[in-house]
């Protein structure tokens, strides 16, 4: 009996058969692409790649056409809005009267545990650059010296 063309899709469909075509298209490489890290040699070839494409694209009467989004980003008010819904969704504030948002209990745990952290990280950098500075001024005296030993071996 004689294949028809559907026949033939599904069969070419299974997963063995498509594994071996696909693997020979590919040179055995599949699977080791895909966990293969992208060198930037590799990214240079795809750029020329698609550079010729675009090219070639161009040369054939291709125009580029630049689509607008349908959806535009949000605005600043619309921000606003959404940041509230979510401190109300997570439970940090209420709405009370006049639809003032009032801090909760847990809002106020979390303002103070972050208000905490921020205050910790500030004091780690004011450390940070108190040792930087240390650091310069151990290294200015250092070079000072130096520079007062060659100029008294040189007289």
């Amino acid at each position: 009996m004689t294949e028809s063309g559907i026949e033939q899709i599904n069969e070419e469909a299974k997963p063995g058969i498509s594994d071996v075509l696909s693997s020979h298209l590919l040179g055995g490489k599949k699977k080791h692409d895909e966990d293969k890290n992208v060198e930037y040699e590799e990214v240079q070839h795809l750029e020329k790649g698609a550079d010729y494409l675009t090219t070639l694209l161009l040369q054939q009467g291709v125009k580029d056409t630049k689509t607008k989004s349908k959806k535009t980003p949000p605005k600043l008010d619309e921000l606003k809005k959404i940041f509230v819904q979510n401190l109300i969704k997570s439970g940090y504030v209420t709405l009370g009267e006049n639809n003032r948002t009032i801090l909760t209990d847990m809002g106020k745990r979390f303002l103070d545990k972050q208000t905490k952290n921020a205050a910790m990280k500030v004091e780690l950098a004011k450390l940070k650059n108190l040792k930087y500075r240390k650091s310069l001024e151990r290294k200015s005296k250092y070079l000072a010296k130096k520079r007062m030993k060659r100029t008294t071996k040189k007289r």
